[in-house]
């Protein structure tokens, strides 16, 4: 309707204005070159309208003449680019299916279709991932790096791919720079610690701690422990070094991140009795003995008593199991010392205990010993030593990564250098 009354409202102006014109003709006079024209004004209007028909007929003719190679290229480039996409959804239907040789050549037409690695790189880096093919992983994942938006994407490939070739060093260089591109990434803190403390870098490795803690990359009981554990190995450095004062300092702080973390507790008391702080290097050890009962405490605790006859060190060990009379490792060595004292009667109490709870080859050992000592029946410590088959193992230090075993906690374990990994089981 409001169209209708618009058409209607513009042709009766237009008739208005013609009627007005052609009541009022008037003359027009032109002189140009020597030239006259007489016309009048209705007839000169219509002859510049006829002029400018001609001129918009003339100006439309030649963007059609000369438009036409360009409209040639933008349909090719449009043709291009539909087929290019198409090759990419193909293309990553493809990898959904598992086809490596189809995502590889599609990969490779969208790539030559569209050429901007900015849409294609992904297909073209799951393609090469499916062909193995590490140069080219290798080359997208750089290319990846050159733009903000796929950074962080390409550095931890090129991380990942370093180290799966075993490049532990480039591994780490590309760790670091994907945690400052996106700092809250999963698992991507962890492992660049760990390629840290492999590597000696204890400071850059705390401080790649502080960044997992401010972005809550790491759960709290894992941040705790691996804060431990750099604070021990600096700890360790610093003995090492002669810097008593500063090993026992980050000792201390290793056991303040992580309460139960023996071999903080056993260094941190090893220095304080040999700084002649007996006090304090008991009271350490019986606060983690009651949390964290090992057999390092133990030893720790009974060097305290370095001159204690067997009947002291009897009473030392009594004092060490009423702070934790559930652990098995402070009834053994209460037991040990009974035996070595002639107290038969409570070495067995304390070893049936130990039976009862832990059996072990060691717990096996000692009670053929007492058989021995106490009664001379070689028979029934021979029947003991008998079922050593049928027990565990001693518990040591075992990596969780690779299984092996060693005779002390290392931060780093020995045979695959992963940190963190050393268990007592």
């Amino acid at each position: 309707m409001r169209r209708l009354l618009g058409f209607l409202s513009l042709t009766a102006l237009v008739v208005a204005g013609a009627v007005w014109l052609a009541d009022r003709p008037g003359e027009v006079v032109i002189h140009w070159q020597g030239w006259r024209v007489d016309t009048t004004v209705p007839v000169l209007l219509a002859a510049l309208v006829v002029v400018l028909v001609l001129l918009s007929v003339v100006g439309r003719l030649g963007r059609l003449i000369f438009g036409a190679p360009g409209r040639v290229l933008d349909a090719r480039r449009a043709s291009r680019t539909r087929k290019g996409y198409v090759a990419l959804s193909d293309g990553l239907a493809a990898v959904a299916s598992g086809d490596s040789r189809q995502a590889a050549r599609l990969a490779h037409k969208a790539d030559k279709l569209l050429k901007d690695r900015s849409v294609t790189g992904l297909l073209t880096v799951q393609a090469a991932q499916m062909t193995g093919d590490a140069d080219q992983l290798r080359a997208r994942y750089q290319a990846m790096t050159e733009r903000p938006e796929t950074a962080f994407l390409g550095l931890k490939g090129l991380m990942e791919l370093a180290l799966k070739q075993g490049d532990r060093l480039s591994a780490r260089d590309f760790a670091a720079r994907a945690l400052v591109a996106q700092p809250g990434a999963d698992g991507l803190a962890a492992t660049l610690f760990d390629l840290q403390m492999e590597t000696g870098q204890l400071a850059e490795a705390e401080l790649t701690l502080s960044v997992a803690r401010r972005h809550a990359a790491l759960p709290p009981a894992d941040l705790a422990r691996r804060r431990a554990l750099a604070l021990f190995a600096r700890a360790e450095a610093a003995e090492a070094a002669g810097e008593r004062t500063a090993a026992l300092t980050l000792a201390l702080d290793a056991r303040d991140a992580e309460p139960g973390f023996v071999p903080a507790v056993a260094l941190a008391a090893e220095i304080y009795r040999h700084k002649g702080k007996e006090r304090k290097a008991a009271s350490l050890l019986q606060s983690a003995f009651r949390v964290a009962p090992h057999p390092e405490l133990v030893a720790e605790w009974a060097a305290l008593g370095g001159t204690d006859t067997s009947l002291e060190r009897v009473k030392r060990m009594q004092r060490l199991v009423e702070v934790n009379p559930a652990a098995p490792d402070g009834h053994l060595a209460l037991a040990e010392a009974a035996l070595d004292a002639k107290l038969w009667g409570q070495a067995r109490t304390h070893l049936d205990k130990v039976m009862a709870q832990r059996p072990s080859p060691r717990v096996l050992n000692l009670l053929a010993r007492l058989e021995r000592d106490e009664k001379r029946d070689e028979p029934a410590a021979l029947a003991w030593l008998a079922k050593a088959g049928d027990v565990r193992p001693e518990p040591a230090w075992t990596c969780g990564g690779c299984g092996r075993t060693a005779l002390a906690f290392a931060v780093c374990c020995p045979a695959c250098a992963v940190p963190g990994r050393m268990e007592w089981k």
